[in-house]
C-alpha cells in the first residue's frame, strides 16, 4: 500500500453527507408542508397531492421521500416529542430551586406552542388519526414527560415552596395552561410569544407558590 494513501487514511464520504443532507433537507420541507395544510383543513382533508402542490414539487418526489401521510403525520408528532424532550431536558438542567426550574418549564413549554402552533394544533387535535402503537408511544413519551415535572412539583412540596396539592393534578393544570395558547394566539396580535410566556411562567407558578 502506497505510503502516502497510508498516511492520509480513508477519505470521507462526501457523496454520502451530500446525500444525506439533501434527504434531510427535503423531508423536512415535507414535513413543514404537511403540517401547515394539517393544521388548516385536518388530517382527513389533505392529500399527497395537496402536500406536493404546496411545495411546487410532482407526487412522486413526495413519495420517493416518505412511504405514506401516516409517516408523514407521524414524523411530525415524532418532532414534536423531540422537541418537548429536549426543551425539558433544558430547562431541568438549568440549574436552580424547583420555583425557578418549574418557571423555566412553563415558559419553554408556552414558547414551543406557540411558535411550533401548527404543530400543537396537530398534537392536540389528530393523535387519533395515528395507528395504535403509534398512540401508544405518544402516550408513553407524554407519560414521561408529565412524570418528571411531577417529580420535580414534589420536590417543591417538600422544600415548602409549591402547594401541597397531589403533583399530578397541579401538573396536569400547568401543562394544560400552557398548551392552550395553539387555540387562540395570534403573532400579529400586540403579545408576542415571549410576552405570553413570560406571563405565564409569572402568573400560573403564584399560582402553586406555598403562601407564606
Amino acid at each position: 500500500m502506497d505510503v502516502e494513501a497510508q498516511r492520509e487514511g480513508p477519505k470521507p464520504d462526501i457523496r454520502g453527507r451530500i446525500k444525506q443532507q439533501k434527504t434531510e433537507l427535503i423531508q423536512e420541507e415535507i414535513l413543514d408542508a404537511a403540517a401547515r395544510l394539517i393544521a388548516a383543513r385536518g388530517f382527513r382533508a389533505v392529500t399527497v397531492d395537496d402536500i406536493s402542490a404546496e411545495m411546487g414539487f410532482t407526487k412522486s418526489i413526495v413519495y420517493y421521500y416518505m412511504k405514506n401521510k401516516n409517516e408523514i403525520l407521524w414524523r411530525i408528532f415524532e418532532k414534536i416529542d423531540n422537541t418537548y424532550a429536549k426543551g425539558l431536558e433544558e430547562a431541568l438542567s438549568s440549574g436552580g430551586s424547583p420555583t425557578e426550574l418549574l418557571s423555566n418549564i412553563v415558559k419553554t413549554h408556552s414558547l414551543n406552542v406557540m411558535l411550533h402552533q401548527d404543530w400543537s394544533t396537530i398534537y392536540n387535535r389528530d393523535e387519533n388519526e395515528l395507528t395504535e402503537e403509534q398512540r401508544a408511544t405518544v402516550t408513553a413519551n407524554r407519560r414521561k414527560y408529565n412524570k418528571q415535572v411531577q417529580d420535580l412539583y414534589a420536590q417543591g412540596i417538600a422544600s415548602g415552596e409549591f402547594r401541597d396539592t397531589d403533583p399530578f393534578l397541579a401538573v396536569s393544570c400547568l401543562i394544560g395552561a400552557c398548551n392552550w395558547p395553539y387555540t387562540w394566539f395570534k403573532r400579529s396580535s400586540k403579545y408576542s410569544a415571549e410576552d405570553v410566556a413570560s406571563s405565564f411562567a409569572d402568573l400560573l407558578i403564584k399560582g402553586v407558590a406555598r403562601e407564606a
